[in-house]
């Protein structure tokens, strides 16, 4: 079911998936661009109540996978829309070599939505492989799966595999993710960067969603690192 988290603008799909042995949220966001051209983020199975729908919306225009994590589904997407410009992180597109990409994402916005939506990462790799958006018109931040808490409406598998990595309800970054960051100086960059977008609310990939004061819920997620 596609539920509208901006008139016009932005909706997400929420699909459930197991992983090891516990059912978790995959979630598809569609923003709708320019001459009703449409952002596919982490797209989810295709079936044709999804076709129908998206048809009545736009112009499938940009298929992105923001993570190595969501690529399941993404041959039928290929398939159903080979007009279509697909993107991926470096490590998605060496993994899936039976694809043709048209890009790689990077902290560089490609030219294709520059002025709509901006995007980044947060890292400290020359490669990335978990990209973050930002659409101003809805100030809404799009994450993947960077970040994880427990919410209502979330599997019960999901949320007991997070209160494990020692997180409750406060947005937060997994202590085993966090030390993967060797240069905090970067990290505190790219995470200064994204203070300056214009958001307020969030929503990602894995489920979450904030739908106020999420500038100050996405700081507080990484203050170990300004320590």
């Amino acid at each position: 079911m596609f539920i509208e988290w901006e008139s016009n603008r932005i909706w997400y799909v929420d699909k459930p998936y197991r992983k090891l042995g516990f059912t978790h949220t995959q979630r598809m966001v569609v923003i709708k661009l320019e001459d009703d051209l449409l952002m596919i983020i982490s797209p989810i199975e295709l079936t044709t109540q999804c076709q129908i729908k998206l048809s009545k919306l736009g112009t499938v225009k940009y298929i992105i996978s923001p993570t190595p994590t969501y690529h399941q589904y993404l041959s039928e997407w290929w398939l159903a829309y080979s007009k279509a410009y697909f993107f991926a992180p470096h490590a998605l597109i060496e993994k899936r070599t039976d694809l043709n990409f048209d890009g790689v994402l990077s902290r560089q916005t490609p030219k294709q939505w520059q002025g709509q939506i901006l995007q980044t990462s947060i890292g400290s790799d020359d490669t990335p492989n978990k990209m973050i958006f930002c659409d101003p018109i809805s100030r809404t931040l799009l994450i993947s799966d960077n970040l994880i808490a427990i919410q209502s409406g979330l599997p019960f598998g999901q949320k007991l595999i997070t209160l494990a990595q020692g997180v409750n309800h406060e947005l937060a970054l997994p202590y085993w993710d966090r030390r993967q960051y060797k240069n905090k100086a970067m990290l505190r960059a790219s995470i200064q960067e994204i203070m300056t977008w214009p958001f307020d609310r969030m929503i990602s990939s894995n489920g979450l969603t904030i739908k106020t004061n999420a500038k100050d819920a996405f700081y507080q997620a990484f203050w170990w690192a300004f320590q």
